[in-house]
């Protein structure tokens, strides 16, 4: 297995370079010049001088060249906004996205899974129906729009929870953040829930129609027995291969719920980005989500074949 994983780990590498060739790519065809955007640093330059200093105004290979040599050394360039290291604008932002993001995955897991169990164990009844009814809710209702409906609802309507930031005023401790937290989190976690719900009804149904439950049943053994013991173990593997997926789905995710509910992580760090066209922030959390991805499926293939013996990861 440490060979597998020292082979799957070196892949990365030529695959990282694809990512941020792409994103490198995709960010300089946009429409406009990066030498137009809105540069706070008080100079009183011409657009000229100002993409000399920027070095936008050499041959795209050698921007890239040189791009690319920073990167490897974890320098993302500065801001075209405020001047300030991109690293650092995203380290900043980042406790806020990861505990947004690992509530929601919690939340989606945990709620999902039970779901998924108590649909495929009550099939064609009303609550398999209302189960279905929620997936189907929560996989087609748009995130933004949840998430409006919940901040008209329970901050408008009802009052209980703040619409927006990640804590009041001159800060309120863990409770009052916790209160910020609850709604970003479930709008987050809804479609993953749902699609959760829906894998595990799946595998989880077809488990039980497997010879061995048949079997499990006939020598008489309790059905908690049965469905805790040899049900529930095979039909959460594809869930275990979900899960690594999940992370980089949530942090995508988290643009539209962090900018509708102004929680200050790096998927508002984007939106603001994308709106002000600062063009080094956008590259570094491009390559940033890119990296989860790519860890996301590896810890996914690992994770399967650490679980399930019998699956042999290729390297």
């Amino acid at each position: 297995m440490g060979a597998v994983l020292a082979r799957r780990l070196l892949r990365v590498i030529p695959q990282m370079l694809v990512l941020v060739t792409i994103a490198f790519a995709l960010v300089h065809l946009t429409p406009g010049s990066t030498g137009t955007v809105n540069v706070q640093t008080g100079m009183s330059q011409n657009l000229e001088q100002l993409r000399g200093d920027l070095g936008l105004d050499r041959p795209l290979n050698v921007q890239y060249l040189d791009w690319l040599g920073r990167v490897v050394r974890l320098d993302f360039g500065m801001s075209y906004v405020d001047g300030r290291p991109v690293l650092g604008k995203i380290l900043e932002r980042l406790p806020a996205t990861l505990l947004l993001t690992a509530t929601a995955l919690v939340l989606s897991t945990v709620l999902g899974i039970l779901l998924g169990i108590v649909s495929a164990l009550r099939q064609n009844t009303k609550v398999d129906y209302a189960a279905t009814v929620f997936a189907f809710f929560g996989l087609s209702i748009p995130s933004f729009w949840a998430g409006l409906l919940m901040i008209l609802l329970f901050s408008v309507t009802l009052r209980l929870l703040p619409a927006q930031g990640m804590e009041s005023i001159g800060g309120g401790g863990p409770l009052d953040v916790l209160k910020h937290l609850i709604m970003p989190a479930c709008v987050l976690a809804l479609e993953a829930t749902a699609a959760m719900s829906r894998y595990v009804r799946s595998s989880m149904s077809e488990v039980l129609h497997e010879d061995y439950i048949r079997t499990a049943r006939a020598k008489g053994l309790p059905e908690r027995v049965i469905i805790g013991r040899h049900a529930l173990r095979n039909a959460l593997l594809p869930a275990v291969t979900i899960l690594g997926l999940r992370l980089p789905v949530l942090v995508g995710g988290a643009l539209l719920i962090e900018t509708v509910f102004a929680w200050p992580g790096i998927g508002r760090l984007g939106y603001e980005s994308v709106t002000q066209r600062d063009y080094p922030v956008i590259l570094g959390l491009l390559i940033f989500t890119g990296l989860l991805t790519i860890l996301g499926n590896l810890l996914a293939d690992v994770t399967y074949a650490i679980v399930d013996p019998r699956v042999k990861v290729e390297g």
